[in-house]
């Protein structure tokens, strides 16, 4: 596996373990209003109709993978080499889906 092949799943994983909190804490780094079409920065009031956090929460942990993987390129090869990419690119995110799963249970329980 070349050096670029490995910086792949640490970017899965850490989009995944961002956006979970950032979903859950509401750090939206956008926010779309779709009926006028109009775009905010950060987190902004409905105005005219719903606002869709989504965007914001994915551009937040996009931008955060993205300095997780620069971060981990510069880590030396050796170390790399011992990490179990494989096992961690499944466990990490399924680990984000429990704890979305936890997040979201009082709206299944009320």
């Amino acid at each position: 596996m070349t050096r670029i092949e490995r910086l792949f799943p640490i970017f899965g994983i850490a989009f995944a373990l961002i956006y979970a909190p950032t979903m859950n804490n509401n750090w939206a780094l956008a926010t779309y209003h779709p009926r006028p079409g109009v775009w905010d920065w950060g987190v902004a009031p409905a105005t005219n109709g719903p606002a869709m956090y989504w965007y914001g929460f994915v551009f937040t942990a996009f931008l955060g993978a993205v300095v997780v993987t620069a971060i981990a390129a510069l880590v030396p090869e050796r170390i790399m080499a011992r990490i179990p990419w494989p096992t961690l690119t499944w466990l990490l995110p399924l680990c984000a889906m429990a704890y979305f799963g936890w997040v979201l249970t009082p709206y299944f329980t009320r």
